[in-house]
């Protein structure tokens, strides 16, 4: 009994975080707002890119409660909290902005991973063109390369966050990049090839078996988005 009352008094910290933040801003809502006079941000949910029922080994039930309850939920909240920031007094203590600009960055990179994560979706899984050969040179082979990304997916099992194939401008090459919460990740990177490995992407699906997941991920890569993210990226430099 004891237990059951812990769990149902425990609160994440981010939830409380995203609470306090919310709430401070509403009570400073009203006359002298800092940023009341900026025009806000639109933000509307782009739709699935592909035919939901055609992909292999995710199913369409499943990819759709991603895309319209994760991705959607995230811009939704996106918009409520830019409108907490916009609304902000301007004497308000400097932890509330911060609270709020943290959480804009959680739900801004969630938005913009998802969008890239569905658009890389959809395809028969066979890489090939501009972006096979840099992998090639890059990695040593297709092999090389696909085993690192999907060891690095294997290590998020169980728990949330990307694997991002991202090319740095200053280094002009690609790295796998393991990422947390939304914001931790390549600095410079631009983003080639996107993995959620959120428990939402699988649960429903393939339960705790990450592996299955990823093995399903690859047989729907879309390369020529893939391919056409590393050219409009690296350029020349290819």
């Amino acid at each position: 009994m004891l237990l059951e009352w812990v769990n149902r008094m425990t609160i994440s910290r981010r939830e409380l975080l995203t609470s306090a933040a919310l709430a401070g801003g509403a009570l400073l809502l009203g006359a002298g707002t800092a940023n009341s006079a900026i025009p806000p941000v639109s933000y509307q949910p782009k739709p699935l890119p592909f035919n939901p029922t055609k992909l292999q080994g995710i199913s369409e039930k499943l990819i759709t409660s991603h895309h319209d309850k994760n991705y959607a939920g995230a811009v939704k909240r996106l918009g409520a909290i830019q409108e907490k920031i916009r609304q902000l007094s301007a004497d308000a203590a400097p932890y509330q902005m911060g609270a709020l600009k943290r959480e804009e960055l959680i739900a801004m990179n969630s938005m913009i991973l998802h969008e890239y994560y569905f658009e890389n979706l959809g395809g028969d899984g066979k890489a090939g063109g501009d972006i096979a050969n840099a992998i090639n040179s890059q990695f040593g082979t297709h092999e090389d390369w696909e085993h690192e990304f999907r060891l690095t997916g294997e290590s998020l099992s169980g728990g949330s966050g990307w694997v991002i194939l991202a090319y740095s401008p200053r280094d002009k090459r690609m790295y796998n990049s393991w990422s947390s919460d939304h914001t931790q990740t390549l600095a410079d990177g631009k983003p080639i090839l996107v993995m959620d490995m959120y428990e939402h992407a699988y649960q429903m699906d393939h339960g705790a078996d990450a592996k299955a997941y990823i093995d399903a991920f690859f047989k729907n890569i879309n390369w020529e988005e893939v391919n056409r993210r590393i050219v409009t990226a690296a350029g020349k430099n290819l």
